[in-house]
């Protein structure tokens, strides 16, 4: 038995290639290995306004949880290292950030 697989496009980059000013553009980075460099990368191609990275080798966080981890990138630099939350929590604190980069680009 075989499965052929066929690359579908990259949803983000379309996105990222085609955001206007105005738009704040979030991407999430779920990685088993070099999640910083990994997640970076993917925040400078895909044109993203914040990057919400997931090391998802964690036993006590991810799919098969109810709790996440994360660290949230920006391309000024900003690294913020979130601890384990619930995965509303971590939502909640995701969209506080978008909020907060809305709020900025308004200004």
């Amino acid at each position: 038995m075989s499965v052929e697989l066929k690359r579908t496009p990259d949803i983000l980059a379309e996105l990222g290639r085609r955001k206007r000013p105005e738009q704040i553009l979030v991407g999430f980075s779920a990685e088993s290995e070099d999640l910083l460099e990994n997640s970076l990368k993917k925040l400078k191609e895909k044109n993203l306004d914040m990057i919400v990275a997931n090391d998802i080798s964690r036993r006590d966080s991810g799919f098969a949880s109810d709790y996440n981890q994360a660290t949230i990138l920006t391309p000024d630099g900003g690294r913020e290292e979130l601890p384990l939350l619930s995965k509303r929590e971590l939502a909640s604190k995701v969209l506080d950030r978008v909020v907060s980069l809305r709020s900025k680009s308004e200004a």
